[in-house]
């Protein structure tokens, strides 16, 4: 989260709220004062830092849209309401700080301090910014914008023990470009959610937009910290550490592969409610993050690009990825968290439900029969269609031959009407069905490949999901 009067915070951290207060608290100790060292100063950035950060480490998606949200009259008119509600708090957020953490100065903690003054310089921010550490036993990390006065870094004591200088970095570097992209000009969620008399004052595609720009800009930022760290596996190891809450004297061998193969395995785990949605309470796509093995897998590929050497002024290897090949891949990476069709009302999403229904019990059938002669579905893939559909979709029950001709003639109208997303979605949640019982007959993956053909989806979307069906602990 990053805003007005809202912290971001890292993968893993505690969600405590703080926010921002009175100017400053007495000097008891004016002596000791006098002992601490100057704050360095700091060479002016180059003219054209920003425009290599914008142009090298911003994610394409985040840039577009944020042009695009800024102009939305919603978005216009929620911003103006939020600054209404919000104005005459006072510095709330400041003085919880104040009162409740360590406000760091010079020499007091040497390790913060080095990892402050290392990304300020890399990112050519020289903004003032106040460093506080926080008692808290879980690593954590935020960036506070107040009303008024300096921006708050601030970092819980935990991270600062269990994390060394490259991966303190990576998470230091990750909150500066929050505001070295100024993120908080778009406060979210709360310019997303926020209400006047007649509701939600910002429409509901633009609300799904505001939070997928949310999560465009985490990769950006995630971008940054890596250049600040200036080590791959550094930063890698920052972002499973975080995610754990692990450090490094119980953690083993950092298994990278395996903690993005969780990322894969998303699609072989859908959620769904048994009747589409009459709230946004457990939509993924009203998440302001995306998930983390989603996002180490984006930094990642970031890391083998192009733009990646050019920001450390590094000439790129034969081998660097083209900038535009890597947004393209972590785009559709990102797309696991929008809005799916089982949590939709409306005709498409409805004809989408019946369509997986008809496609699973069609598929599902192949080759299998009771003692009456009819095909039966097993009692696995049944159950898992009803934790996808629930139970009212086998009632009435049409007959086998009606249910293939109603699939045959509803995919060309899915391909038709139905986004790539969904499409994509309905084809993973199809191979689910079908592999819910442990195995798949080569007709039964034959016949999802033709049912993604007829979907406009690569067959290759069947085999991944199978492969990323189950990882058991061996």
């Amino acid at each position: 989260m990053f805003g007005l009067f809202k912290k971001h915070t890292a993968i893993g951290s505690s969600d405590t709220r703080t926010g921002s207060d009175a100017d400053t608290v007495e000097q008891l100790t004016v002596p000791l004062k006098a002992t601490l060292k100057p704050p360095p100063t700091l060479p002016p950035p180059p003219s054209h830092r920003l425009e290599e950060l914008a142009t090298l480490v911003q994610s394409r998606r985040d840039r577009m849209l944020r042009a695009s949200l800024v102009e939305d009259s919603g978005v216009k008119l929620a911003q103006k309401k939020l600054e209404e509600q919000t104005n005459g708090f006072g510095l709330w957020g400041r003085r919880r700080l104040l009162t409740g953490s360590l406000r760091v100065q010079r020499g007091m903690v040497p390790k913060l301090e080095r990892a402050f003054d290392d990304c300020r310089r890399i990112l050519g921010f020289t903004a003032p910014v106040e460093l506080f550490v926080k008692a808290d036993p879980t690593f954590g990390a935020f960036m506070m914008k107040s009303p008024t006065g300096p921006l708050a870094l601030g970092v819980t004591a935990k991270l600062i023990e269990g994390f060394s200088d490259a991966e303190l970095r990576h998470v230091i570097g990750h909150e500066l470009a929050h505001a070295v992209f100024d993120h908080s000009a778009l406060p979210m969620p709360l310019t997303a959610l926020i209400e006047d008399m007649a509701g939600a004052i910002v429409s509901r595609p633009k609300q799904l937009e505001l939070f997928l720009w949310c999560r465009a800009a985490e990769l950006s930022v995630d971008r940054a910290g890596l250049v600040c760290a200036g080590d791959v596996e550094a930063a890698a190891s920052a972002f499973m550490k975080l995610s754990s809450g692990l450090d490094g004297s119980f953690l083993g061998t950092l298994d990278v592969d395996a903690y993005i193969s969780q990322a894969a395995s998303i699609a072989s785990a859908p959620v769904a409610r048994r009747k589409p949605r009459d709230d946004d309470d457990s939509v993924e796509a009203f998440n302001t993050h995306p998930y983390p093995p989603l996002r180490l897998k984006a930094m990642l590929l970031y890391a083998r690009s192009d733009a990646y050497f050019r920001v450390r002024g590094l000439v790129p290897p034969a081998d660097a990825l083209p900038i535009g090949d890597v947004e393209d891949s972590v785009e559709a990476d990102i797309e696991l968290m929008e809005t799916s069709y089982l949590e939709e009302k409306g005709e498409l999403p409805d004809l989408l439900r019946r369509v997986l229904y008809c496609a699973s019990f069609v598929t599902g059938t192949i080759g299998t029969q009771n003692a009456s002669g009819e095909e039966a579905l097993p009692d696995r893939k049944r159950k898992a269609i009803v934790a996808l559909l629930g139970t009212e979709v086998f009632w009435p029950r049409p007959e086998q031959a009606a249910l293939t001709t109603e699939l045959d003639d509803k995919l060309d109208q899915v391909k038709e009407k139905a986004s790539r997303v969904w499409r994509l979605q309905l084809v993973q949640h199809l191979t689910v069905v079908i592999a819910a019982d442990g195995t798949v007959t080569g007709d039964e993956r034959s016949a999802m490949h033709e049912i993604a053909g007829r979907l406009g989806i690569d067959g290759r979307v069947v085999d991944d999901t199978l492969r990323a069906a189950s990882s058991p602990f061996v």
